[in-house]
């Protein structure tokens, strides 16, 4: 059966696109764009990674297709075998085909951002000295004006609901798990990690630490 091209393609890329955008790709891994140089050497690698991102964002195209059968009677619905499936089009003849290559691509994106972002939570959550740390302020009073009561979580459109709760550390502990209030203290506590996305590495080793003087 011949499929009509007047509705390939018809939707853009704006999924792939913004799959390779900084705040996307903020807390992935590095070696998915490797070229073996570490630490601030990567920096000479701006245009090389950009090429790479350049050719694989071509090569996922719009991440699905749009066909269309020609003169298709929806009262008489044609069933088409995609994937060893039976699929059916839509009432004007259209079958939407999304590429799964690219949804697990997108699906690996947001696992990994999750595991860091879930390895920070756990660290700052710990107590307000931690966590004024883990997010880079300079104290508590700095972290107060993201997390206590009318603090925005460095997010300027977040929901007064969310600012009227203080998401300290240490009010945290004291909030009883199964209550709004809790739930509410937990979802701006996410938000302000994840808006911040600091950078947490290794800068100092054991040997150094221990060291005496």
């Amino acid at each position: 059966m011949a499929f009509s091209s007047r509705k390939r393609n018809i939707i853009d890329n704006s999924a792939v696109n913004t799959l390779f955008a900084p705040e996307k790709l903020q807390g992935t891994k590095w070696q998915h764009h490797s070229t073996g140089r570490t630490g601030f050497n990567t920096i000479m690698d701006r245009d090389i990674i950009a090429d790479h991102m350049k050719t694989e964002k071509r090569n996922m195209g719009n991440g699905f297709l749009k066909l269309q059968i020609p003169d298709y009677n929806p009262a008489n619905p044609t069933a088409v075998n995609i994937g060893g499936r039976l699929m059916y089009p839509d009432k004007d003849g259209v079958l939407t085909i999304i590429d799964e290559s690219v949804v697990n691509k997108m699906a690996s994106i947001e696992e990994e951002k999750r595991q860091y972002v879930e390895k920070l939570i756990e660290k700052a959550s710990l107590s307000d000295e931690i966590c004024a740390l883990v997010l880079g302020v300079k104290d508590q009073n700095e972290l107060k004006k993201l997390l206590d009561v009318g603090g925005d979580a460095g997010e300027p459109q977040l929901a007064d609901s969310l600012k009227a709760v203080n998401a300290m550390p240490s009010a945290l502990e004291t909030y009883d798990p199964t209550s709004i209030t809790y739930s509410q203290a937990i979802q701006k506590f996410k938000i302000c990690v994840k808006t911040l996305m600091p950078i947490m590495d290794n800068l100092t080793p054991a040997s150094t630490i221990n060291q005496e003087q």
